[in-house]
């Protein structure tokens, strides 16, 4: 006969024994699903794009500017390498004085995406002449640009005097001759602002606009810095004069924009369409550089390709000792939105 005692405790053991097992089992089980979670937050799940930055190289002279984006959109935290320069969390990047190679940066959620910069030492340049017979008489350039007079910004809508105009609009001069419109669009080493020496490079055009007051750092209201070109000086060829505010007297093949709005700056460059009766995207290469005193905005753009470009969509030869131009610089929208001109229309 069996001992019903001795079999109970026997019963007890091995059912103690039993439940430390499951117990152990359902803990590394635990731990299992744990990591398991935590490996999925911390890696992108499958099928999920990695980052990628827009533009994933780059190369910039010494104090240029350039705005960096996600191709797949959203914000990210921003860094850079030094001394390569400084970027904004909105992907601002303003390159540094130090030739050399650098990268940039972007995190968002784990995820890492890295673009590089490629800053370049940039020496004046011979003057460039393009193989473009003139067409009309040749107008001497200005060595000195006159002064537009301070304080005569204008409401955009009814052109009578503005007051509280924000800083960084009221413009005192530029590459364009008050009395004709002309503009040299490569001037000489000695007609260019100390600051902007030696930024354009061979083959470029250059425009630029100074400002009795600096620009806000960043700037405190949407702004538009706008250049008109009409190149051959012919108010008969290009967009028909005065369907624009700024282009009053001007037939302009090409419209030049450097805008500031939502936390960057924005290019945008356009060439007159015969075909459409419109203005059609430009070829590119249009840089950009707000001087380190914050009073002076420049536009350089390859000479050469815009060229063929105006040839091809407008019909226009390029005649450079002809070119007439203006500039403007508006805050849009705004309430009340202003501008102001020069030359003034």
């Amino acid at each position: 006969m069996f001992d019903e005692r001795g079999l109970t405790d026997r019963a007890r053991g091995i059912l103690f024994w039993f439940t430390i097992v499951m117990i152990v089992l359902v803990a590394v089980i635990a731990v299992l699903v744990i990591l398991s979670q935590c490996s999925r937050i911390l890696s992108p799940s499958e099928g999920e794009a990695a980052l990628t930055i827009l533009p994933e190289e780059v190369s910039l002279c010494p104090g240029d500017q350039r705005q960096f984006t996600l191709q797949e959109g959203g914000e990210a935290a921003w860094e850079t390498t030094d001394p390569g320069g400084t970027i904004s969390q909105s992907g601002g990047y303003a390159a540094g004085t130090m030739p050399g190679d650098y990268t940039v940066k972007a995190s968002r959620d784990g995820q890492e995406a890295v673009a590089v910069v490629h800053i370049v030492a940039c020496t004046p340049t011979p003057t460039y002449i393009p193989t473009i017979a003139p067409t009309q008489t040749p107008v001497p350039p200005t060595a000195s640009p006159a002064l537009d007079p301070q304080g005569d910004v204008e409401l955009y809508d009814t052109e009578s005097p503005a007051s509280g105009v924000p800083a960084g609009v009221d413009i005192q001069s530029a590459n364009v001759q008050l009395d004709n419109l002309h503009v040299v669009l490569q001037p000489a080493a000695e007609d260019i602002p100390a600051e902007l020496a030696g930024w354009a490079t061979e083959g470029e055009a250059l425009v630029w606009v100074s400002l009795y007051d600096p620009i806000p750092d960043p700037p405190l209201v949407t702004m538009r810095w706008i250049f008109v070109l009409d190149l051959d000086g012919n108010a008969t060829t290009g967009r028909a004069p005065g369907s624009f505010k700024v282009n009053r007297g001007l037939g302009d093949e090409v419209a030049l924009l450097l805008a500031y709005g939502g936390g960057g700056y924005t290019i945008e460059a356009w060439v007159w369409d015969n075909a459409s009766s419109q203005f059609a995207t430009g070829p590119g290469g249009v840089r950009y550089k707000v001087s380190d005193s914050r009073t002076l905005v420049a536009l350089a753009f390859p000479l050469d390709t815009w060229t063929q470009s105006v040839l091809q969509h407008s019909g226009v030869t390029v005649n450079l000792e002809a070119v007439k131009g203006r500039v403007a610089i508006d805050t849009y929208p705004a309430d009340p939105r202003v501008i102001d001109y020069y030359p003034n229309p």
